[in-house]
């Protein structure tokens, strides 16, 4: 546990780091840094500080985290948008193919995502099924597998190696979500053999509000994959500034335009908390500290919704409250920061960084209270906030 490496609120427990994680103040140095930077060299920064290559600098970081060469991952845009890349770029190879298959219960944006690409085709076809249903569902009729490590409602983790093995048995390309699972659990791309990646970077990363996605694409694809985003800091020479497009024949052909320095230096600071960190001992502790609260919650006569019996964990623990949103409000007043999806579910953060066995005891000795009291019934905490 290392708390006071973070910024944190204070007499709150931050219990929501599965959604937006707190401020590392190794962050704050590094964007109080770029901006003297930015103040004493103006845009000769892009050389004197070496912002230009800031994309794969922090890329070959991420790269640690999730078992992959540093030259298979680069920081670029957002999750969607990676996403959108990724799909595209993995339908071109597959031309064959024009199914799409995914869960119904991922994330909605990837939903979302995968949606656009099949409305601007005749052709592709998205099939969303039951998890329980996927493994029998992978066939030689689809083309890309795209699904989420840990689903954002339950927490609960997808067997990559398995999945992914089984996917290319049938000649299908993978691409795995991993905005619930960086920082979290010990990932193994290479290992694994996937094909696609992309994930955010401001949960449990914890690089802040807005910080840029990553997009992993293996290796064995660098030549042949197409990016459906010609952006200019994916041409071989960007500043050749020709009329017409060639695509450099690495990650960087990934890239769309010009890098959002802050968030870039807010994030590369954010990954030093990372650099001793052994996420296979993080994993123990996320354990301990899920089936503490998933046993708590359930002595409370709450009906938690994340699978006990487990061997790996994702970062949160969540449970079902008939007013869950109120609850949550609730909560939150009584300083205890958690958050709250439609249209039942409250969400806990269980982050072994920055949360203890003792904060949980004290989250559940307040929430036990505002439960007996029934303070959620107050008309106060029924109204919408605009973010929920």
């Amino acid at each position: 546990m290392i708390k006071n490496k973070f910024a944190l609120p204070k007499k709150s427990l931050y219990l929501s780091g599965h959604s937006l994680g707190p401020m590392p103040k190794s962050a704050l140095n590094k964007v109080k840094s770029a901006l003297k930077c930015w103040g004493k060299f103006g845009v000769k920064a892009w050389n004197e500080d070496k912002w230009i290559n800031l994309p794969k600098i922090v890329g070959a970081k991420l790269a640690m985290q999730i078992g992959a060469k540093p030259d298979e991952v680069i920081v670029s845009d957002s999750t969607s948008v990676n996403l959108y890349k990724a799909l595209k770029a993995a339908l071109h190879i597959q031309s064959d193919r024009k199914i799409i298959l995914t869960t119904e219960d991922n994330f909605p944006a990837d939903l979302y995502i995968a949606e656009g690409v099949a409305g601007f085709s005749n052709e592709i076809k998205v099939k969303a099924i039951s998890v329980l249903d996927l493994e029998k569902s992978i066939d030689t009729d689809i083309a890309v597998l795209m699904l989420s490590h840990v689903n954002y409602r339950d927490a609960s983790v997808l067997d990559m190696e398995k999945l992914t093995y089984a996917a290319h048995q049938k000649g299908i390309l993978v691409i795995w979500d991993l905005s619930h699972s960086i920082g979290i659990l010990p990932i193994q791309l290479n290992q694994t053999q996937a094909d696609f990646a992309v994930g955010c970077t401001y949960k449990y990363l914890n690089g802040g509000p807005g910080s840029p996605a990553f997009i992993y694409v293996n290796a064995q694809h660098h030549i042949k994959v197409k990016s459906p985003i010609y952006g200019w800091m994916g041409h071989q020479n960007p500043f050749l500034f020709s009329p017409q497009y060639q695509a450099i024949n690495n990650i960087n052909k990934f890239m769309g335009g010009t890098p959002s320095i802050l968030s870039l230096q807010g994030l590369e600071g954010a990954l030093e908390i990372y650099e001793t960190i052994d996420l296979n001992q993080l994993q123990a502790l996320i354990k301990k500290n899920a089936l503490y609260l998933i046993t708590a919650l359930k002595v409370l006569e709450l009906d938690v919704i994340t699978p006990e019996k487990s061997d790996v964990y994702g970062g949160h623990v969540a449970f079902i409250h008939p007013v869950g949103y109120a609850l949550s409000r609730a909560m939150s007043a009584h300083n205890l920061i958690v958050d709250y999806r439609q249209p039942d579910l409250i969400r806990i953060c269980i982050n072994p960084l920055y949360i203890s066995i003792d904060d949980l005891k004290k989250c559940i000795k307040s929430l036990q209270f505002i439960l007996e009291k029934k303070l959620y019934q107050n008309s106060i905490y029924h109204d919408k906030q605009q973010v929920t």
